[in-house]
């Protein structure tokens, strides 16, 4: 099962003067063997087709790497379709990658062109200068698309950075005010210490926590800098983004300190809850109350009958926690996830 982000994996993509450094080094390294026997003019026929023929497959094998080793968007998960339309554009992405691969067919016919005329040529120095001319035609259609190619670098660059998550698993999204305990029930029951990611548009860490319920794989995450505060405060890509995690999300687990001690007050706290259910309308939710063991009594009171059906917990502690994850795990469809994701990776090995 893929866990990780699709473009963490992209190989290493060369600038238009790097692939004509390389190319070219890779060309003038050509030492073919030929029969001493053979006139002095066949043997430079020889290297000189050698050196033009290992230039441009050096420079095909580069363009084509920066494209097909790119992930197709169509076939990525909307989750990871939406943040990388946020992050980098996806027509500009398309364009960028198709401008790329379109280098090619030229690149082609002048090699053959040329080739064809140091074959022809009954002058060594005319067979080199006519390499020579290949060689600056083609270098001038990589410069033509630099402009691209530093694109697709600088999205491959920011497109990495994103989590790596499994979009088809049954996933749990906290929600709620910093330093409620949403990191603190993430670590509490994944199987593993958690993963700590970053959006490239927040400075603060993504926790994505994992844990094994009926032999499923189940996805909890913190996305603090995102769920952690009023709509009015947050810019237009922090926006985008929350419509991303609609994607992801099978059930949202919203956090309440009624303690206050988090720094925010109960109705703030209920403010940011509204907020959220008018985000995720369709997705279920549960309300949790933390730190229980410190709330006073009388403010836990309130918030009881505010919210009378909320869970409660103390997630440092562990208390109520199980009982919690249980609940939260009934609202997924676990059978029908499963064989979504099943879908999901054939159509990855297509």
């Amino acid at each position: 099962m893929r866990r990780l982000n699709p473009f963490a994996n992209i190989p290493t993509i060369l600038t238009a003067e790097e692939i004509i450094k390389f190319a070219h080094n890779r060309s003038t390294k050509i030492s073919m063997k030929s029969s001493l026997r053979m006139k002095k003019i066949e043997r430079s026929r020889i290297r000189e087709v050698a050196r033009l023929q290992e230039f441009t497959k050096q420079v095909k094998t580069k363009l084509s790497e920066a494209v097909e080793q790119f992930p197709s968007v169509e076939r990525l998960h909307p989750f990871y379709v939406e943040l990388s339309e946020i992050l980098v554009g996806n027509d500009r992405l398309k364009q960028s990658l198709g401008a790329v691969y379109n280098c090619i067919p030229p690149i082609d016919d002048i090699t053959d062109k040329h080739l064809q005329a140091i074959k022809l040529a009954d002058d060594f120095r005319q067979m080199k200068k006519s390499r020579s001319a290949a060689k600056g035609r083609i270098s001038s259609i990589i410069r033509a698309t630099a402009d691209n190619l530093d694109f697709i670098i600088n999205a491959k660059n920011t497109l990495s950075k994103l989590p790596g998550i499994t979009p088809n698993s049954p996933t749990i999204v906290c929600a709620g005010f910093p330093n409620v305990g949403k990191s603190t029930l993430v670590k509490a029951v994944s199987t593993a210490e958690p993963e700590i990611a970053y959006y490239p548009f927040t400075t603060k860490s993504v926790i994505i926590g994992h844990l094994k319920v009926d032999n499923h794989n189940v996805q909890i995450v913190d996305t603090p800098g995102i769920l952690d505060r009023p709509m009015a405060k947050r810019n237009e890509i922090e926006r985008e983004a929350i419509a991303a995690l609609k994607y992801l999300a099978n059930v949202i687990i919203f956090m309440i300190d009624p303690s206050e001690t988090c720094g925010w007050t109960f109705d703030q706290q209920l403010n940011l809850l509204n907020e959220v259910q008018k985000m995720f309308p369709i997705n279920p939710l549960l309300i949790v109350l933390n730190k229980i063991d410190i709330t006073p009594v009388e403010k836990l009171e309130e918030a009881r009958k505010k919210l009378p059906k909320c869970h409660e917990i103390v997630a440092s502690e562990g208390i109520g926690v199980e009982k919690l994850i249980k609940k939260a795990v009934e609202e997924v469809d676990l059978t029908s996830l499963q064989e979504s994701i099943d879908e999901y990776l054939a159509s990855l090995s297509e």
